[in-house]
């Protein structure tokens, strides 16, 4: 049985967009590393952020929490969080906590990195 590889890497922006890759299982050990990588973002002025979760195999509550700090640190200087390309299992996570109706959720990364509504 294999065992899917869990991690967090930042692909090239996308415009003012800032992508993060997650893959694998976004669990407890994985929280701290996505939060680093939101801070780092953050600290640099890259807050238009878009999680693509395409090969995100499960997400729990401490990467959720995560997902909280990376929607206040960018809204208190005026930017984003966008997701793309969640599973069935993210999208019932965040219908559960109802931040599917606070987030920008999109089918693919393509779509969520396009322009802010005006």
């Amino acid at each position: 049985m294999l065992v899917p590889v869990s991690g967090v890497a930042r692909s090239g922006d996308a415009g003012m967009w800032s992508v993060l890759v997650l893959s694998g299982d976004m669990d407890v050990a994985m929280a701290p590393l996505l939060r680093t990588a939101v801070a780092e973002l953050v600290t640099e002025g890259r807050v238009h952020l878009v999680w693509d979760l395409a090969a995100v195999t499960f997400m729990d509550s401490a990467c959720l929490g995560t997902l909280v700090y990376a929607m206040r640190s960018t809204e208190a200087r005026r930017g984003r969080v966008r997701l793309a390309g969640a599973g069935a299992q993210v999208r019932r996570l965040l219908e559960l906590t109802g931040l599917d109706t606070v987030l920008g959720t999109y089918k693919d990364l393509a779509s969520a990195t396009g322009p802010l509504p005006r």
